[in-house]
């Protein structure tokens, strides 16, 4: 006979579930434009590996995190190792995506708007202000070297203005964000 379970489970239970369910989605998605590209032929065989490859860890991280968070642990210590789990592959998916298009002409930095919205779900302004400055060192760090590598691409004015303009964005996002979570966690 099954016991009963004495212990509550952590209140970032369905928040974990909901992030995963909806990376499956992303995941999805993703894939459905690695597969349209490929069959337009806009996209090399290589790069069609490498975009794959991406789909398939941030996919493998996904369930893992799904997985965990399914069989009803007990601590919240867990759940916030999963969310930061999460937000690193979003933000390496971010950062490959954003290379491979470009660099700083590329339109995937959207994708950064990602790890940053999932850190709210910590309710804590330093989990999202730490999120925020992870998404900028990422996006300089990858805008500056595909820059330093394809020189011809752009201007320095151009680059460091590019940087300059996403990073307060992201700091906004975190910001607005905070406001909102904050709002809710105190009603």
């Amino acid at each position: 006979m099954k016991q009963p379970r004495n212990k509550k489970t952590s209140w970032l239970r369905p928040r974990v579930l909901s992030i995963s369910r909806i990376h499956f989605i992303f995941v999805f998605s993703y894939t459905a434009q690695i597969v349209l590209f490929n069959a337009s032929n806009t996209l090399t065989p290589y790069a069609v590996m490498q975009r794959w490859i991406v789909a398939g860890l941030l996919l493998s991280i996904n369930v893992f995190v799904w997985y965990i968070a399914k069989n009803r642990v007990t601590h919240t210590v867990t759940y916030k190792k999963l969310v930061f789990l999460m937000i690193l592959a979003d933000i390496a998916m971010a950062s490959f995506n954003v290379y491979v298009q470009r660099g700083m002409a590329s339109k995937a930095v959207a994708l950064y708007a990602i790890p940053i919205v999932v850190s709210a779900i910590l309710a804590s302004r330093s989990a999202l202000i730490a999120t925020s400055t992870l998404c900028i060192i990422a996006y300089s760090t990858t805008a500056i070297s595909y820059f330093v590598l394809n020189f011809n691409e752009g201007y320095k004015a151009e680059l460091y203005g590019e940087i300059a303009t996403y990073s307060v964005l992201f700091i906004i996002l975190a910001l607005l964000l905070w406001t909102v979570v904050r709002h809710n966690h105190s009603e």
